[in-house]
């Protein structure tokens, strides 16, 4: 696994690396399926397979939810499948130790997924605006955790706040446009916040609306009165309402499993 911090953003594959893309790019490209599974079985059966080449998807919850351990569970699984990952950590919540849970016998994955670790809201756009100089012809899936985690402490002046905005949609924009184009899953998670002005509350994604407009697929984790358990909700899927499918699941060491 490369790591890379704020110090050091740009990558650049080697022509080794470019030559055997370039060979293995018809016999590779023609084995991929249209989804990425994300390892957790009845969220993949949901979406008939897993995440959705071609589109982004957004995954939100409160913290403890399991957004970063589905992020891994699906980076693993894609790179098991000899895919390559860029997996852009912006919470600093990587870890050995939960990445040896979840890939168990299958750490040597690691070698397929490269890591970036920005330090400011700065670096994350950079990392963006520069995404398709990591890409290679195996790259399928880009994930980053979490997209308004560096958005939200930079917050600031009303004016901050409104070319942070744009920034962000910015991101959002260009990747939902790249992950179109070059076939890959653009999987993003986001932190959340309380409405108070709803009776009851209500939690929402941070920049609720300009992430709810470039995402095919929406889906939020929560919380239940039972640990370990969690409930999983697609409030959209491939570009459509679902009227908020539900399913449970049990998020253990070893990730998330049936109930």
């Amino acid at each position: 696994m490369l790591f890379k911090n704020s110090d050091n953003l740009a990558f650049t594959c080697s022509k080794a690396d470019r030559s055997d893309d370039v060979a293995r790019q018809g016999s590779q490209l023609s084995h991929v399926d249209d989804v990425i599974p994300s390892r957790c079985e009845p969220l993949d059966k949901l979406l008939s397979g897993g995440f959705a080449i071609g589109g982004m998807i957004v995954v939100y919850g409160e913290a403890g939810t399991g957004k970063t351990t589905l992020a891994l569970q699906t980076a693993i699984e894609a790179a098991r499948r000899g895919l390559k990952v860029i997996y852009i950590d912006a919470d600093h919540s990587f870890t050995h130790q939960r990445f040896g849970q979840l890939a168990g016998e299958e750490s040597d994955v690691s070698e397929r997924i490269l890591l970036f670790f920005p330090e400011t809201f700065a670096d994350q756009t950079s990392l963006v605006e520069n995404i398709e100089s990591y890409l290679t012809t195996r790259t399928r899936l880009v994930i980053i955790d979490t997209i308004t985690s560096l958005y939200r402490v930079s917050l600031g002046s009303a004016e901050r706040t409104f070319v942070l905005n744009r920034e962000l949609n910015r991101q959002l924009a260009y990747l939902s446009e790249v992950a179109a184009r070059r076939e890959l899953v653009a999987l993003l998670t986001s932190q959340v916040h309380a409405r108070l002005d709803f009776p009851f509350g209500r939690i929402e994604p941070v920049a609720r609306r300009t992430l709810a407009h470039w995402p095919r697929t929406i889906i939020r984790l929560k919380h239940t009165s039972e640990q370990p358990r969690k409930e999983i909700i697609i409030e959209r899927q491939r570009g459509k309402q679902t009227g908020f499918v539900r399913c449970p699941v049990k998020l253990t060491a070893r990730g998330f499993e049936p109930i």
